[in-house]
């Protein structure tokens, strides 16, 4: 490993991803790419990079303010027309197997990573959809990988900031559920509809299926889906950064710093201040219990969706806040 090998951030929506982005950004010897699998990015074009930072967005998704667009770094690969980034990249192969096969997005991130090589820069990806792919990362490209995670329950309670991310969720799960049917039948309302729709929407997939859900069970959903995600990128990370520590401890913050600058990065965490709802100690009952229910659907039905060596997660769960480690531990067995 030297300190030109690109960096990758696994991460998911409402995770303080942005955050980390934004700090990482300030450091002029990085690339540093925002969300490269965000499927807005298939839009893109110089006119709207051109515009400027997103102010509005950055106020409604409770962002760091930017000085310049989110998608600037890809300005250089847009005129060039040499991107190579094409929409189904985004959530058609959302899990991927370390052995699989996968050329567009092989190809994909070479590109990026290959652009900031060209300009004798350090390529960083920071993700919000590559955590249940990340093995199939580590496996295919030499560099450091970077798990990143806030406690499910606040990472929850932030979703609810936008409509858009509860409704692509469901649409995730049912890409899901489309390659392991079994994956998510302890949510009775949700294998119902989408099995209905399923029947009338054969030719269309899981983008052509419309699912109504109550709250609570989105969060069953959410939920499966968080301990899944984080069990493969913890498993397949260099290092994992928890961002409820890195808000609320300052010898965390020291030691994350030094991490990145043992990789050649800059980076100040002096200011990260994560929202905390409800604490990472204390929490509802009913949520008590989905966490557990998702614990055990881990175990059993949805056990497909996971890729992970528990010896390893074991290792790495003292790292990690309370709530976060208290959910895996149940998962994984662990005391």
């Amino acid at each position: 490993m030297n300190e030109n090998s690109p960096i990758f951030i696994h991460a998911w929506w409402r995770s303080s991803s942005t955050y980390v982005w934004s700090k990482l950004r300030q450091d002029i010897s990085l690339k540093c790419f925002y969300e490269p699998l965000h499927e807005q990015i298939a839009a893109l074009n110089e006119t709207t990079i051109q515009l400027g930072p997103q102010i509005k967005m950055n106020q409604m998704l409770r962002h760091p303010v930017a000085d310049k667009n989110y998608y600037f770094e890809y300005l250089s690969l847009i005129r060039s027309n040499s991107l190579q980034y094409a929409p189904d990249l985004a959530y058609e192969r959302y899990l991927l197997h370390p052995d699989q096969s996968d050329i567009k997005l092989y190809t994909y991130i070479s590109g990026l990573i290959s652009a900031a090589s060209n300009e004798a820069r350090r390529a960083v990806l920071c993700f919000c959809r590559s955590q249940m792919r990340s093995s199939w990362m580590k496996r295919n490209f030499v560099g450091i990988h970077i798990a990143q995670l806030r406690n499910p329950n606040d990472q929850w309670l932030s979703f609810q900031v936008n409509p858009y991310f509860t409704s692509r969720m469901i649409s995730l799960a049912l890409a899901l559920r489309k390659i392991h049917p079994d994956a998510f039948t302890h949510i009775h309302d949700f294998e119902r509809q989408a099995h209905d729709a399923s029947l009338r929407n054969t030719s269309s997939g899981a983008r052509g299926i419309q699912i109504q859900l109550n709250r609570r069970d989105c969060f069953r959903i959410f939920m499966v889906i968080w301990i899944a995600s984080a069990l493969q990128s913890i498993a397949s990370a260099d290092f994992v950064l928890d961002i409820d520590s890195l808000s609320t401890g300052a010898s965390y913050r020291n030691s994350a710093a030094r991490y990145f600058e043992s990789l050649g990065c800059t980076v100040d965490f002096s200011d990260c201040l994560v929202p905390n709802s409800r604490g990472t100690n204390t929490m509802s009952d009913e949520v008590e219990e989905l966490m557990k229910e998702a614990a055990k659907a881990i175990q059993f039905n949805a056990k497909p969706l996971v890729i992970t060596d528990v010896d390893v997660i074991a290792k790495r769960l003292p790292t990690l806040a309370h709530s976060s480690r208290r959910i895996l531990s149940l998962t994984i067995g662990s005391k």
